[in-house]
C-alpha cells in the first residue's frame, strides 16, 4: 500500500491573536512532519465582541503565505486561507474581506454567540447548557444557509471547553438541530472539517466526534477537511493520520483539499 498523502488544512500564525509562530516555522513543522499540503488559516472575528484591530492583520498574513508558497515550492503545497468566525455578525465587513482577497481556503467558524463572549471564557457551571448549544446550532445553521465558506471548522466546538461532567454523554437532544446543519451543508456543497486538537486535549475525541462525522456520511457528505488547528509548531499535523481513520471508518474514501476555492479530492489509502 503506498504512503498516505497527508493534509493539514487548519493552522495559525503569528499573525492570529492567540498564536505568535512565526509562518515559516509552522512551514518548516509541515514539511517535517511529512505533510504535503497546508492552509495558513489565520483568524478573522467578525464581531462586536472583539477589537477588529488585529483583523487587519490578514492582509500580512496573506501576503506571506504568497511569499511561503514560492520559498516551499516542490517540497510544501500552501493554500491561502483565512478561519472566518462569525461571518454574519458584521456580513458587511464580512462581504468587504472577501472581496478584498482572493483566498484560496476559507474556514467558517463559530466561536461565540451573538453579543457574547467566545465559548472559551463561559463558566459552563452556570450556564443552561441545553439552551445554550440550541442557540449555537441555530446560529450555526444561519450561517451555513449563508454558505460563502468552503468547510465549516469545528463542529460542537463548545464542548471543547466543558468540564467532563458537563459534555453530553449522547446528542439525542440536538439530534434534529444537528441534521439540519449537515444536511445544509451537503446542500452547499461545503465540507465538514475533521478537527484533530480535541485529540491531544481532555476530551480525547475528534471535533465534531466520529458519531457526527458517521452522521454526515450517512447523510450523504462526500467532502471532508482534516485540520490540526495548530497554533505552534509543535502540533502542525499532529493527529491527522488519526482524522484520516475516523474519516475512512466514517465511510469517507476521500480528504478534501481546496485551491483557488476549487475542491481537489486526495483519495484515502
Amino acid at each position: 500500500m503506498c504512503k498516505q498523502y497527508l493534509t493539514d488544512f487548519h493552522m495559525h500564525t503569528e499573525y492570529s491573536p492567540d498564536s505568535d509562530s512565526p509562518m515559516l516555522n509552522m512551514c518548516n513543522a509541515a514539511v517535517k512532519s511529512g505533510m504535503k499540503e497546508i492552509a495558513i488559516t489565520d483568524h478573522v472575528e467578525m464581531t462586536a465582541f472583539y477589537s477588529k484591530a488585529y483583523d487587519k492583520t490578514i492582509a500580512l498574513s496573506f501576503e506571506q503565505a504568497g511569499e511561503m508558497k514560492k520559498l516551499f515550492e516542490g517540497r510544501l503545497e500552501i493554500a491561502r486561507g483565512v478561519e472566518l468566525g462569525e461571518p454574519l455578525q458584521d456580513l458587511e465587513e464580512t462581504e468587504l474581506l472577501l472581496a478584498s482577497h482572493q483566498f484560496d481556503f476559507v474556514l467558517g467558524s463559530l466561536h461565540n454567540l451573538k453579543n457574547e463572549s467566545d465559548f472559551y471564557y463561559y463558566d459552563y457551571s452556570g450556564k443552561d447548557v441545553t439552551a445554550m448549544m440550541d442557540r449555537y446550532f441555530s446560529e450555526l445553521l444561519e450561517m451555513v444557509e449563508w454558505g460563502r465558506f468552503h468547510s465549516l471548522a469545528h463542529l460542537t466546538y463548545p464542548f471543547r471547553y466543558m468540564a467532563k461532567n458537563l459534555y453530553p454523554a449522547d446528542y439525542r437532544t440536538w439530534w434534529d438541530k444537528i441534521d439540519n446543519v449537515l444536511l445544509a451543508l451537503i446542500k452547499k456543497g461545503i465540507a465538514l472539517e475533521i478537527n484533530t486538537s480535541g485529540l491531544r486535549q481532555d476530551m480525547g475525541k475528534t471535533i465534531p466526534d466520529p458519531l457526527i462525522i458517521c452522521r454526515f456520511r450517512e447523510l450523504g457528505g462526500e467532502r471532508v477537511t482534516i485540520g490540526s488547528d495548530a497554533h505552534t509548531p509543535g502540533n502542525v499535523g499532529q493527529n491527522i493520520e488519526d482524522g484520516i481513520v475516523v474519516a475512512k471508518q466514517a465511510g469517507f474514501e476521500y480528504i478534501t483539499v481546496f485551491h483557488k476555492g476549487s475542491p481537489k479530492m486526495i483519495k484515502i489509502n
